[in-house]
């Protein structure tokens, strides 16, 4: 392993400068790598850098955002906030708060993200953002938000995700709401390597043969362009799916079907922690109104794009989400919803009667185009994360051909399947949402810094600072409230993992340690997969 960026100690007056400079220097190693190659073959020096291109515009960016926050969340989360409100009243409440908070925090991060317009989120955030006030402590930040993603909320978020649509699409076809579990992770799995690289082995042979990639169905891997239509394909299936929900709920008011509604707050909770959890909860189905900071490099218009993005669709999601969860409420009591594996199933089963199979296929489509659209993301992400340093550097590669940072998607894979294994979903969304909560609120306070070390930049959304300090205080009771609430060994895992990451970062960041094999393995895996480096775009 060979992670190297460059050494700047935090008292130099310096040093912000020092650790963000020119990234060649921070690749030197790869670059030296991809000559010796191209030096051997006695071939014309290919190391050109190609970017990654600006292809998506308004109505993509508002694909992206509601590809990633509407799928499973809908059809999983009602049950965990109705069990901690213990009404139907303020369950509706929660519903409307976390949609207030997640439009409170997509503005912050739409403030910072034309702020410091890269790719990367809050990893660029930390960096550039703390950074800027004490640089040492900006890259630790880096770092770890970057390790966190890797091997945390990334590719556990596209196990849930997949688990899900493993779980409905096989309740669909066998018409059974609890399918045996082996069938589920294997068809999570399965579609995991769909999605990213289940036919690499034929995609390294056909790259040997033609420079013209074609279709192989390596989705992200292969085309972006084809990845974000299938995306939008996505969004059209779910957004079917929750409308046909919607309207049968609305049908079903107009028949009379209000007795569950009348009941409102009866029986609510008095307890603040178990609150909390119900936050926890509705959140989660929420997630995914930042993704679309992953790839502000490829947005057109950034600085026009990226807040109306997630305005726009954020409030179709808070609609939506609301009149999804009173559709269901018109169907099933409190007992009979809490007592449901499979919210949509059981809607489906009272209004639909033998066409529920159809809505299940589709909820599975829809969680499977989260993780499409998770899966766009996250392999920018990763490439980012090598650029600065803090993954090896053949991660900061794409391919020649298609632009694609295929290493980082393969990565992926590799991740989401092994966080398949334990095919928990409720142990990994509390897990996913325990540490991400950590590093929005660290995305928060960098917005404030912002605002004092980058005061002149310009910013389409300007959000008052005391609404930021409230974003603030919302994550440090996310992040506290759950574990004294309901500790668990997910929390104690995850904590781990990051005092790991610190190590990692000594060693490899700090120190420097390279290891000798990796440059070998660096010039096998350049030519294998036909990669070149990438740059920042910096194309308005």
């Amino acid at each position: 392993m060979s992670i190297q960026t460059n050494r700047a100690e935090p008292s130099s007056p310096n040093a912000h400068t020092d650790f963000t400079c020119n990234q060649e220097q921070q690749l030197s190693s790869i670059s030296r790598s991809i000559e010796e190659m191209n030096s051997d073959k006695n071939e014309t020096l290919p190391n050109e850098k190609k970017a990654l291109k600006r292809h998506l515009g308004l109505f993509s960016g508002i694909s992206l955002i509601l590809g990633t926050i509407i799928g499973s969340g809908i059809f999983i989360s009602p049950i965990g906030v109705l069990k901690q409100t213990e009404s139907i009243g303020l369950c509706l409440v929660v519903w409307g708060l976390c949609g207030l908070i997640s439009i409170l925090g997509a503005l912050c991060y739409a403030e910072i993200g034309t702020v410091i317009p890269l790719s990367g989120s809050e990893l660029a955030y930390m960096r550039e953002g703390i950074g800027s006030v004490h640089a040492r402590t900006g890259d630790i930040l880096a770092f770890i938000v970057n390790w966190a993603n890797t091997f945390i909320l990334l590719p556990s978020t596209t196990a849930i995700l997949s688990l899900t649509f493993g779980t409905y699409f096989l309740s669909g076809v066998t018409n059974s709401p609890s399918p045996p579990i082996r069938f589920i992770k294997m068809l999570a799995i399965f579609v995991i390597g769909l999605l990213i690289d289940s036919l690499l082995f034929l995609f390294l042979f056909y790259t040997k043969m033609h420079d013209d990639l074609g279709i192989l169905g390596t989705v992200n891997g292969i085309s972006v362009t084809a990845s974000n239509r299938l995306n939008i394909i996505f969004v059209i299936s779910k957004t079917v799916t929750i409308l046909a929900i919607v309207i049968g709920g609305l049908v079903r008011i107009g028949q009379g079907y209000t007795e569950n509604l009348k009941t409102g707050f009866d029986g609510t909770t008095s307890n603040p922690l178990s609150i909390s959890l119900a936050f926890y909860s509705g959140l989660w189905a929420y997630g995914g109104w930042a993704s679309l900071n992953s790839v502000t490099e490829e947005l057109k218009n950034p600085k026009r794009n990226l807040w109306l993005s997630i305005v726009v669709a954020l409030s179709s999601v808070i609609v939506l989400y609301l009149l999804t969860n009173i559709s269901y409420f018109t169907v099933m009591n409190t007992a009979e919803l809490l007592s449901s594996d499979a919210v949509a199933m059981t809607w489906g089963e009272a209004v639909l009667g033998p066409a529920v199979r159809v809505l299940t296929i589709l909820v599975s489509f829809s969680a499977l185009g989260s993780a499409n659209a998770t899966i766009y993301t996250s392999g920018r992400y990763f490439m980012v994360g090598a650029r600065y340093g803090y993954l090896p550097e053949i991660f900061s590669c794409i391919q020649k051909q298609r632009l694609t940072p295929l290493p980082s998607i393969v990565l992926m894979t590799i991740l989401s399947i092994i966080y398949c294994i334990p095919s928990n979903i409720g142990n990994l969304i509390g897990f996913v949402s325990f540490v991400s909560w950590m590093f929005f609120g660290l995305t928060f306070l960098a917005t404030i810094f912002c605002k004092f070390t980058k005061a002149k930049a310009d910013r389409v959304v300007k959000v008052p600072i005391p609404v930021i300090i409230f974003m603030i205080l919302v994550s440090i009771y996310l992040v506290i409230a759950p574990v004294i609430s309901g500790p668990n060994i997910g929390y104690l895992v995850a904590l781990i993992i990051l005092l790991v990451g610190l190590v990692f970062y000594y060693l490899f960041v700090f120190r420097k340690i390279q290891l000798k094999v990796m440059k070998k393995i660096n010039m096998f895996l350049l030519e294998l997969f036909h990669l070149t480096m990438s740059t920042v775009n910096t194309e308005e």
